[in-house]
């Protein structure tokens, strides 16, 4: 193979990246938009999508991913800022190792992760906002509105999977594979 094509690899590559990273902005940008109109319960939607983001990409990126969507979470719910960023940084990094070396890309592995997450979240909040400052009926707070948000967050993979998985094969992870063959294959000829 020619330089020229090699060249032509990498902008082809570097194009489709950018794509990719249009999108999952542009994603976490609606699901931010969404989570701030009204105040009936709804689901935190930058989870599972932050998630979802992270079980294609590498560590830095799920890092970064999860910092943004949880300092969204934290303007969104009105927390201290950088309380939800530091679970999500922890959570999208580790479905990101998880998805590197053990886990293959199937909807179960993303649903139970995704519980683990959203269960982990909601008890956090009750017990560091509601359960320690030892209010009457707090437990009414954890059964009507965090688990009931709980689950619709957790139906809501079943919205962002999908499509994340086709926008990653087509754009990204499958790709550098592609252009690695393509090196090598040039320097052996």
């Amino acid at each position: 193979m020619k330089r020229g094509s090699i060249k032509q690899e990498r902008r082809k590559y570097i194009f489709l990246q950018m794509v990719q990273w249009t999108v999952f902005s542009l994603l976490i940008l609606g699901a931010f938009l969404l989570a701030t109109s009204g105040s009936f319960l709804k689901p935190m939607l930058l989870i599972p999508l932050a998630l979802c983001i992270s079980s294609h990409t590498g560590e830095i990126q799920a890092t970064a991913v999860g910092m943004i969507s949880g300092l969204l979470m934290d303007i969104t719910c009105g927390k201290l800022l950088g309380y939800n960023a530091i679970w999500m940084v922890v959570s999208c990094v580790a479905v990101s190792l998880l998805y590197t070396y053990i886990l293959r890309q199937k909807l179960l592995n993303i649903l139970i992760l995704t519980a683990a997450c959203v269960l982990v979240q909601g008890y956090l909040d009750y017990l560091f906002y509601y359960a320690i400052w030892g209010y009457e009926d707090v437990v009414q707070i954890y059964t009507r509105t965090i688990l009931p948000s709980s689950c619709l967050t957790l139906v809501s993979v079943l919205l962002f999977y999908v499509p994340l998985k086709w926008i990653a094969e087509k754009c990204g992870s499958h790709r550098v594979q592609e252009l690695e063959k393509t090196i090598i294959s040039a320097y052996r000829d």
